[in-house]
């Protein structure tokens, strides 16, 4: 399998990245939930800092995927679908792309805006220039606390879209993501 995306598909460093994050997005939405309903405390602490670290693995890996997008060949849509199934898959993809983005970077926000670094794993934090703020820190959870609702819908779209091409319309966009397109015969 190629490194680099190709018109029919996408390469192995493209896939690696995509099933990565989601992994991370699942485990991220499962530790919020796991912490969100905990009296503050030792195990709360425990998940935050785990639920905190891996989003910044997360980010690191979707900038990353991001800037790999735009330096590859995007495959293209599958021929013979309405343009207005195109024109939704593109929107949900760039708008999961945005939603984690805002949702990760708000995150950071939220723990920066205490005026400390961002912990890793209990190894060292990340030094940020942002002075400790309770105002900017309430905004930020305003705007993360929620949002997780919007990465979960688009990503059951998302789920529900590549699972209409595969068993409805039949066509390669799920194996594209997965083990690979069906070659031509002969």
């Amino acid at each position: 399998m190629a490194l680099r995306n190709s018109a029919d598909e996408w390469g192995s460093l493209a896939k690696a990245l995509h099933w990565l994050v989601a992994i991370g997005i699942f485990v991220l939405i499962w530790l919020g939930w796991s912490q969100s309903d905990l009296p503050s405390g030792d195990e709360r602490t425990r998940i935050r800092l785990i639920h905190g670290s891996i989003a910044l693995v997360v980010l690191v890996l979707m900038t990353v995927r991001i800037i790999w997008r735009w330096m590859n060949t995007t495959p293209a849509h599958p021929e013979g679908l309405p343009a207005w199934q195109n024109l939704a898959a593109t929107l949900v993809h760039w708008g999961l792309y945005i939603a984690i983005f805002v949702q990760l970077v708000s995150g950071a926000m939220v723990v920066a805006t205490y005026g400390k670094g961002i912990p890793f794993f209990g190894l060292f934090n990340i030094p940020v220039p942002v002075a400790e703020n309770h105002d900017a820190h309430e905004f930020w959870e305003e705007v993360h606390e929620p949002f997780w609702w919007v990465i979960a819908v688009l990503v059951v779209i998302h789920i529900l879209g590549a699972l209409y091409n595969h068993f409805v319309a039949k066509n390669d966009v799920l194996r594209r993501m997965t083990h690979g397109v069906k070659k031509a015969d002969g």
